[in-house]
């Protein structure tokens, strides 16, 4: 999958004379899904991970945000298999850490997140 490079604050990577990166990579595809808000976009609104209503609650239940991030790294194509070692809440500063690690055909990855609601 084509795609516009983003950097690591996830804004679109510029060089010094204003030019845009293209990017075929797997990784970025799956950070872009997580990142995405459920019902944040007017065309697609059923897209998108349910941060709101799932995990920036009171209580949410760990087990199934696992399942559900798990859910939303496997529908990227490339993508064979997923695991989430862990998931992190902290309440007081509504923070959601967690660490991932996913297969393609060639490599694999792991990573480690932190959302803020």
């Amino acid at each position: 999958m084509l795609d516009i490079q983003l950097d690591k604050n996830g804004d679109m990577a510029v060089s010094e004379a204003g030019d845009i990166f293209m990017t075929q990579s797997v990784k970025q595809a799956v950070l872009i899904r997580l990142r995405w808000i459920y019902n944040e976009w007017r065309l697609g609104p059923e897209l998108g991970f349910p941060w709101f209503e799932e995990v920036f609650v009171k209580n949410p239940n760990t087990f199934k945000i696992r399942q559900l991030i798990r859910e939303e790294i496997l529908k990227v194509n490339e993508v064979v298999s997923a695991t989430v070692t862990s998931v992190k809440y902290d309440p007081a500063k509504r923070a959601c850490t967690f660490v991932y690690q996913f297969s393609t055909d060639e490599d694999t990855y792991r990573e480690e997140v932190t959302l803020y609601g």
